[in-house]
């Protein structure tokens, strides 16, 4: 789960959450991180909710589907009853609306139409929406939420349903990894015991990064994974993205790349596709990538006029990389490699500082493609 708060460049260095399949789930799941600490609920413990006929209170809560996702499981929740309605603690009823992430134009949806609309009613405290993904899902939900006017830090409060292939950052968040399985059986038997789990998880806080990533066109191009698994340039000399778990420079990055251009629809055929992707990456050993090859320098601050982190140039008297690395990472969650990496567990004592107080932290191209990527830094 997740907020879109302003961004802290720095990964968390507490070990990372057990990640745990929907079958072992505890009955109180990992928490909802709406971007404002201390939001106040309703009464009774619920953001946003009304009272039935019989005088019992009603939450409303939003469930959105990439139907894509999980080798098409996504689908199976878009056939639950509209609205769900679910008896839940305390005497309450919760009416989950589903909706699938895939309906309508981009800023007009009409779940996030709906979703709008019940803020609105509940006079704008936050609302508990969960994301049936990957974790790009999440970050499009959020996306599509701005786009419709929902001002998202102080307004939902995000849950997730893994769906996708590592889910790192689900798995993080702790709400596992493992792609839930006989979800209509029993009348959505599953899904109401979900629905119950996700209304007494308690709200939490996450950052989501700003990158920005500024191209000198004379020496390459931004490319993007289009739809048909094929690259296909941006035409732009700039971007910004938002992401909630990690990016890379090096190696790492280029398996990332030749698995999205060979994804099947099976989470556990890609995990294959993506360890043969690594292991020919590796073997192409005249094609490596190593860093002191693609940084030049990396800041403090915003320019070459902060104090210098590191210097692959060999300039004497500066900070040098130790070894010869591949990558270079970036991380806001504790884990990567769909939750087999567990970084600050095994990390060594070198390289692991605690944020510095500066404001950012620049990455300069050498002789690769990319000229120069921000991630500006805000109080937490």
């Amino acid at each position: 789960m997740y907020t879109s708060q302003p961004a802290v460049v720095y990964s968390p260095q507490a070990p990372p959450a057990p990640a745990q399949a929907y079958s072992s789930m505890p009955a109180y799941p990992a928490g909802y991180m709406p971007g404002v600490p201390g939001m106040p609920l309703g009464q009774n413990g619920f953001s946003s909710q009304v009272m039935s006929p019989n005088g019992r209170p009603v939450e409303d809560m939003f469930l959105f589907v990439n139907p894509g996702s999980g080798s098409n499981k996504g689908k199976v929740f878009l056939e639950a009853p509209k609205p769900l309605v679910v008896e839940v603690e305390g005497n309450k009823k919760v009416q989950l609306h589903v909706f699938s992430m895939l309906e309508g134009e981009s800023g007009n949806k009409p779940g996030f139409k709906k979703l709008k609309e019940t803020i609105l009613l509940r006079g704008g405290s936050p609302v508990r929406a969960v994301v049936g993904g990957g974790d790009g899902t999440v970050m499009w939900a959020d996306s599509e939420a701005q786009k419709h006017g929902i001002d998202t830090p102080k307004q939902v409060a995000w849950g997730i349903v893994p769906l996708g292939t590592g889910n790192d950052f689900s798995r993080v968040a702790g709400w596992g990894g493992d792609n839930p399985e006989g979800v209509s059986d029993n009348n959505f038997a599953l899904l109401k015991d979900l629905v119950k789990q996700w209304s007494v998880a308690k709200i939490r806080h996450h950052d989501v990064w700003e990158v920005s990533v500024n191209l000198d066109e004379s020496q390459g191009k931004l490319l993007k994974m289009g739809k048909t698994q094929v690259e296909e340039d941006l035409h732009v000399t700039s971007k910004t993205f938002h992401m909630v778990n990690y990016f890379s420079i090096g190696q790492e990055s280029q398996v990332g790349m030749h698995f999205d251009k060979h994804r099947t629809k099976s989470q556990t055929c890609n995990l294959f596709v993506y360890g043969a992707a690594g292991c020919l990456q590796e073997l192409r050993c005249w094609g490596v990538q190593h860093i002191g090859n693609i940084v030049a320098n990396l800041y403090h601050g915003r320019d070459k006029n902060g104090s210098l982190i590191m210097d692959s140039e060999g300039d004497l008297g500066e900070p040098q990389l130790i070894g010869n690395p591949e990558s270079l990472m970036f991380l806001n969650i504790s884990s990567y490699a769909g939750g087999k990496a567990h970084l600050w567990q095994l990390e060594c004592d070198i390289g692991v500082d605690p944020p510095p107080a500066t404001d950012s932290v620049n990455v300069t191209q050498a002789m690769g493609r990319y000229n120069l990527a921000k991630f500006p830094r805000y109080p937490n």
